[in-house]
């Protein structure tokens, strides 16, 4: 309408000249278009239209709140002659808002206006941020419309740094620390507050050094298992030279160790779970090992002797579902095999090979009648125990580390990491299968994981230097609260 406006003047300027033999001296001054507002930022086009010589000393276009232009911004584009357009821009405008311009001519005491048009500055709008959880001091990005310069940015109460704004719809900041591990997120343009509907999560995860292991060894391929009278860990070999024949038993309550008699023969690389233990190698030279065969029921009382395997089992993966024992794959004979033992009738029975093979090499855990395997590519299997099939589910985000990492079930949430010379734990929630990441834990990266328990909604995790590490190492027991910030 407004071109239109500007035509129909220009036609009539010229068929007025066409229809005289003398040419009326003629000016027209228009205020032609908005070529571009923002929240705060706005330009225009104007143009004058003449047929004689003019020599202003200004020009530009005048901006303001109401029609009667009491309070006007002017927007000075300095001298002008001759006929044209011109545009003219302004910024610090406040959003939502209804303004009035007008162009003008100074032509040396002798202002002249153009047409009044109306425009409206445009409101701010926030659409995504990400990511959605992370570290303080890392960056975020939020996109959204129509940011001012002035833009704030709170988590919480704590202000955020905005480090860039780009087009006005890209925020460039630094996470800010804060009072708690959820907060919202709030973005203030001039004098409106806008809030996304999610809260913003920061990594959290706390751990504490609670104890040590009672002896002055790093032991390679032991075995642990939890039971009612506390945590243990033992057997295995000392720095892969020797056997290490004990158990060592933690107890959280007292803070303390005892050691636990073992009347089996040495081994290393077995299994253990709750009520069993057996398996491993008989001996230290490889290629091939020495399988040790023999196979213990775990009681109040101390181990009872079963008999002895029908099969080699060395770094075979171990769980107890309904009673029953389960056994997984490992480094020996058919490495994909899963077989079930019955305790009720002492007898084994074999189930359907798993898709892939797995080993203790592969972190693992069991939630509800099933149970997830972490393979060598990262994929997440599911092992439905009734039906005795198997699925990939998800892929684990982390890194894979050089294997052994640890997995653990807290309510509804496995907790999945601390392969050897790795520091992540990620976080699975087994509802949503959203995986998140937590804290890395304290220690030197080349540590490797010994040992791992769930007890009242915490972790307790047992770390060593890899034997690479020439120096005397503590092996370091941690109380991993996930929920700790």
């Amino acid at each position: 309408m407004r071109k239109l406006l500007s035509l129909s003047m220009l036609f009539m300027l010229l068929l007025g000249w066409a229809c005289t033999e003398e040419e009326p001296e003629t000016t027209v001054l228009v205020t032609e278009d908005v070529l571009y507002t923002s929240a705060e930022n706005v330009r225009l086009l104007g143009r004058l239209i003449t047929n004689q010589t003019i020599n202003a000393v200004d020009h530009g276009f005048y901006l303001a709140e109401d029609e009667n232009f009491s309070s006007p911004i002017i927007i000075s584009l300095g001298t002008k002659e001759g006929p044209g357009r011109f545009i003219g821009e302004t910024t610090g405008l406040t959003n939502s808002k209804t303004y009035y311009a007008k162009s003008f001519m100074d032509l040396g005491g002798e202002i002249q206006f153009g047409n009044v048009i109306t425009l409206n500055t445009l409101s701010p709008i926030i659409e995504t941020f990400s990511p959605a959880f992370g570290l303080v001091g890392e960056s975020m990005t939020i996109t959204g419309q129509n940011f001012t310069e002035d833009t704030e940015v709170f988590f919480g109460d704590s202000k955020a740094v905005i480090t860039s704004i780009e087009f006005e719809s890209r925020l460039h900041l630094i996470i800010p620390e804060a009072s708690d591990f959820s907060v919202p997120i709030t973005v203030i343009v001039q004098d409106k507050t806008l809030e996304f509907n999610s809260n913003f999560e920061y990594q959290i995860g706390t751990y504490e050094l609670i104890n040590k292991f009672p002896e002055a060894v790093r032991l390679y391929g032991n075995a642990f298992y939890q039971t009612n009278s506390g945590l243990n860990i033992g057997l295995g070999t000392v720095s892969k030279n020797s056997f290490y024949s004990k158990i060592q038993q933690y107890d959280i309550g007292s803070n303390t160790w005892k050691e636990v008699s073992f009347p089996g023969t040495n081994r290393a690389y077995g299994f253990a779970t709750k009520n069993y233990l057996g398996g491993g190698t008989a001996g230290l030279i490889p290629n091939p090992y020495d399988i040790n065969f023999s196979f213990y029921k775990v009681t109040d009382s101390g181990f009872e002797r079963l008999p002895d395997l029908p099969f080699a089992s060395r770094e075979s993966i171990a769980f107890e579902n309904g009673g029953n024992l389960y056994v997984l794959g490992g480094k020996e004979g058919n490495t994909s095999a899963l077989r079930r033992f019955n305790s009720a009738t002492n007898t084994w029975t074999n189930l359907n090979d798993s898709p892939v093979e797995f080993s203790t090499e592969n972190a693992f855990f069991v939630y509800q009648n099933k149970v997830y395997i972490i393979g060598n590519d990262a994929v997440l299997w599911e092992y439905t125990i009734n039906s005795d099939s198997w699925e990939s589910v998800s892929t684990y985000p982390g890194s894979l580390g050089q294997g052994y990492g640890m997995g653990q079930v807290i309510g509804n949430k496995a907790y999945v990491g601390l392969y050897q010379r790795n520091t992540q734990v990620w976080e699975l929630d087994m509802n949503t299968m959203i995986w998140k990441s937590k804290n890395d834990i304290p220690g030197l990266p080349q540590e490797i994981t010994v040992a791992h328990f769930e007890k009242d909604g915490f972790l307790y995790i047992m770390r060593m230097p890899d034997i690479t590490l020439a120096g005397n190492f503590p092996m370091n027991l941690y109380k991993f609260d996930p929920n700790g910030f």
